[in-house]
C-alpha cells in the first residue's frame, strides 16, 4: 500500500538531472506543435481530489485541476499558493490560521472565500481515505473573516503546512458547486487550479483533457493550450510512448529504471517511497511467533537487501533498514544498516526464542511499486532460515485494504512514500487501527516520544525527538524495510524543464514547460 503524495515546488533538488534543473521563468512556445502536453499514467484517475491520495494515478489529474492552499518547496520550505500567510498562533502547534488572496474565484466563477474553503475541508475531514488518522487532530474548521481560516486541533499537530499543501493532495479546494453534488466529483472538476477538464474531448479510463482555467490566479503559470492524460497500463508501452513521441511525459518505478537506461531516453530519479515487509502481529494474536522481538529481528536480519536491491533495481534503488528519508526529520544515517545480512544471527535469534525449526507464517501483498517481486524475494531469504511463507498477491488496492484491515494476515508486503515522521507514526507507530497498523499495536516509549515531538515549537529538539521514535521502533522490529524506491521522471524532447519537488523529487506536472 502506498500513501500517494502529488508534489509540487519552487527550487531545486540535487539528486536531479542536470536537464531538470530549476531556471529562470521561461515564455510559452509560440510553436502550435508545442501547446498540447501529453502525458501518461498507468490506470484511470480518481477525480476527486479528496479521494485520491492512495494511488499514483491521480497524482497529475489533481495537479492540473485543484490549487492547493499552501506550496510546499524543494527544500521543504513553505510558500504561499492560494492562502497568502499561514502559520501557528499557539505555542503547541494546535491553532493554524490562513489567511487567503483576495480576488480568488474558482473556475466556475464562484467566489473563493474563507467559507467556501472551509465547506471543502469539512469535506476533507468525511471522505478522505487519510482523514481519521492524517487529519484525525482537528476538531474545529472556521472563518473568522472573509479571507481567514482558523484550523482548531485538540492535540498538538505539527505538520498543518504539509496537510494543506499540495503534498499530500488535502490542500485542494473544492468549489461549492462540486460539494453541492459530490457525484459530479467524479466525473468533472470543480477546482481552481490552472487548468479545467474538458468532458467533450474526455473518454473516461482512456484519455483526460484538459484546458486552461480562465479565472485562475497565476496565468504565468499556465504553459500549454491543452493538456491529455493518457492511460497506458503496461509500463513497456508507457516508454515506448514516449520513444515514438507520443506522449512528453512519464512517471516511472525503480523497476523500469533498467529498461528505461537502455533506450537512451532523458531522465531523472530521486527516492519516493519504502518498500518492505510489514511484521504488523507484534502482539501474536495471528502468529504468536511475533509476540517475541527476537523472531521479528531475526526475520530483519534474514533479508540480504543489497543483493534483492541490484537484482530487481539495479541502481534505481538504495538498500535500507529504516523508513525514513534523506531530509526528513526521523532519518539518520546509521540507521540503514540497522540489520546488515547474517542469516546465522537470524537462526541464532530464532532458536533463542524457542524456534529452532523455523514456522510458517501467513503473507498478504500487492503488485504494483515492486511490492509483490520485492515479497517473494524476501520469501525466498526467510526460507533459508526455516521460516515457510503462505503468500497471497492482490491485483486490486480495495482488495488489498480488505485483506490487511481483515487481521489474517499477521504480515504484509507495503509500499509507503516519503513523509515527515509525525504523518508516518499516526499509521505505524501509534495504537491505532488502520491499514499499516491492522493490530493497533503500542509501545510507551515511542508513544510518549511522539507526544513530546508534536508539542516541541522548537525544530531542532522536534527533529532529535523524532529520530528517537524512528530508532525506537526499528529497534521493536516492527517493520522489515528492504529498499528506498527511486521515481523516474522521463521526458520527451519537447520538453523544455520543469521544477523540482520536496518529497518525491520529481515533478508537478503543472510545471513542465515547452522548448523555446
Amino acid at each position: 500500500m502506498r500513501i500517494r503524495r502529488t508534489l509540487a515546488a519552487l527550487g531545486c533538488l540535487t539528486v536531479l538531472a542536470a536537464a531538470a534543473a530549476c531556471s529562470s521563468e521561461p515564455q510559452p512556445s509560440t510553436d502550435p506543435a508545442a501547446k498540447t502536453l501529453t502525458i501518461a499514467i498507468s490506470g484511470p484517475p480518481t477525480l476527486d481530489p479528496y479521494k485520491a491520495n492512495i494511488d499514483p494515478n491521480n497524482i497529475s489529474t489533481v495537479q492540473l485541476a485543484y490549487a492547493s492552499l499552501i506550496r510546499l518547496n524543494a527544500d521543504r520550505s513553505f510558500s504561499p499558493d492560494l492562502a497568502e500567510s499561514f502559520g501557528y498562533t499557539d505555542k503547541q502547534n494546535k491553532i493554524f490560521q490562513m489567511k487567503l488572496r483576495s480576488g480568488l474565484t474558482f473556475a466556475d466563477g464562484t467566489p473563493l472565500d474563507a467559507a467556501a474553503v472551509v465547506a471543502s475541508l469539512k469535506y476533507l475531514l468525511k471522505v478522505s481515505p487519510k482523514a481519521q488518522t492524517w487529519t484525525g487532530t482537528i476538531t474545529d474548521i472556521t472563518a473568522a473573516d472573509a479571507q481567514t481560516v482558523v484550523v482548531t486541533n485538540s492535540a498538538p499537530n505539527p505538520v498543518m503546512r504539509q496537510i494543506f499543501s499540495q503534498a499530500v493532495l488535502s490542500g485542494s479546494v473544492i468549489s461549492p458547486k462540486g460539494l453541492a453534488d459530490p457525484t459530479a466529483l467524479a466525473k468533472q472538476t470543480f477546482g481552481a487550479g490552472p487548468y479545467v477538464l474538458d468532458a467533450a474531448q474526455t473518454v473516461p479510463n482512456d484519455h483526460y483533457t484538459y484546458l486552461p482555467n480562465p479565472k485562475f490566479w497565476n496565468k504565468s503559470a499556465q504553459y500549454w493550450q491543452k493538456v491529455v492524460v493518457r492511460v497506458i497500463p503496461d509500463t513497456n508501452a508507457r516508454v515506448q510512448a514516449i520513444q515514438s513521441g507520443q506522449v512528453d511525459f512519464v512517471s516511472l518505478t525503480s523497476d523500469a529504471g533498467p529498461a528505461v537506461k537502455a533506450t537512451g531516453l532523458p531522465y531523472a530519479t530521486a527516492g519516493i517511497a519504502v518498500v518492505g515487509m510489514e511484521l504488523a502481529d507484534r502482539d501474536g494474536a495471528v502468529a504468536p511467533q511475533l509476540k517475541d522481538v527476537r523472531v521479528r529481528q531475526a526475520l530483519n536480519y534474514a533479508i540480504d537487501r543489497a543483493a534483492i536491491t541490484k537484482a530487481i533495481f539495479g541502481t534505481f534503488a538504495v538498500p535500507t533498514s529504516q523508513m525514513a528519508a534523506p531530509g526528513f526529520d526521523g532519518y539518520s544515517k546509521e540507521l540503514d544498516d540497522r540489520y546488515p545480512y547474517d542469516p546465522e544471527k537470524a537462526k541464532s535469534l530464532l532458536a533463542e526464542a524457542g524456534f529452532p525449526n523455523g514456522f510458517t507464517l501467513k503473507v498478504e501483498t500487492q503488485q504494483g511499486f515492486g511490492i509483490s517481486i520485492v515479497a517473494q524475494a524476501v520469501v525466498a531469504q526467510w526460507k533459508k532460515i526455516g521460516v515457510e511463507v503462505e503468500l497471497t498477491t492482490d491485483t486490486q488496492t480495495a482488495q488489498w485494504l480488505t485483506n490487511v484491515t481483515s487481521k489474517k494476515f499477521p504480515v504484509m508486503g507495503f509500499a509507503y512514500g516519503n513523509l515527515p515522521t509525525y504523518l508516518t507514526s499516526l499509521d505505524f507507530m501509534l495504537p491505532r487501527p488502520g491499514p499499516f497498523n491492522p493490530f493497533a499495536s503500542g509501545d510507551a516509549k515511542l508513544s510518549q516520544l511522539l507526544t513530546a515531538a508534536a508539542a516541541e515549537p522548537d525544530q531542532a529538539k522536534q527533529t532529535a525527538l523524532f529520530q528517537q521514535a524512528a530508532g525506537q521502533m526499528i529497534e521493536l522490529a516492527w517493520l522489515a524495510p528492504v529498499i528506498r524506491l527511486q521515481g523516474l521522471a522521463v521526458t520527451g524532447p519537447r520538453i523544455g524543464g520543469y521544477e523540482q519537488t520536496a518529497d518525491y523529487g520529481l515533478p508537478n506536472v503543472t510545471t513542465l514547460r515547452p522548448k523555446g
